[in-house]
């Protein structure tokens, strides 16, 4: 039930972002991770915790994902600026997930700090979306 919506929104998100010129300009070839990579060249994008919950009979479900930005430039210049584009590229698009409809999907908040290592920047992107199976 939800499972399956979650996979279906996280591959239509994937997708999206993957297949954006311009975020790829900004990250690289194969900066869009479904998890934190080990190893990966900076910058990168990888998907957080991804909570779905339903919203009654139907199938409805609630998405609450967060994408984080990884960077190692000085500053939050580049963390920022990848954090935006993403939001740009989703908040409040027409996605097509897989077998389902997707009724809202918007930014919630971001927010940007230094990394735990001490020498990079991360900025996450926090979403909420609702889809119902078609």
């Amino acid at each position: 039930m939800s499972g399956d919506a979650a996979t279906a929104l996280r591959e239509a998100v994937h997708a999206r972002l993957a297949g954006d010129a311009a975020l790829a300009a900004l990250l690289g070839d194969g900066g869009v991770h479904d998890t934190a990579p080990r190893g990966a060249a900076f910058p990168w994008i990888a998907a957080g915790p991804w909570r779905v919950r339903p919203l009654g009979d139907g199938g409805l479900c609630e998405h609450r994902f967060d994408l984080a930005v990884r960077s190692r430039a000085a500053g939050r210049k580049e963390a920022e600026a990848l954090a935006a584009r993403i939001e740009a590229l989703l908040d409040g698009t027409a996605l097509a997930p897989a077998g389902h409809r997707l009724d809202a999907l918007h930014v919630v908040e971001r927010v940007t700090m230094p990394g735990r290592d001490g020498r990079s920047f991360e900025a996450t992107a926090s979403f909420r979306a609702v889809t119902e199976p078609i």
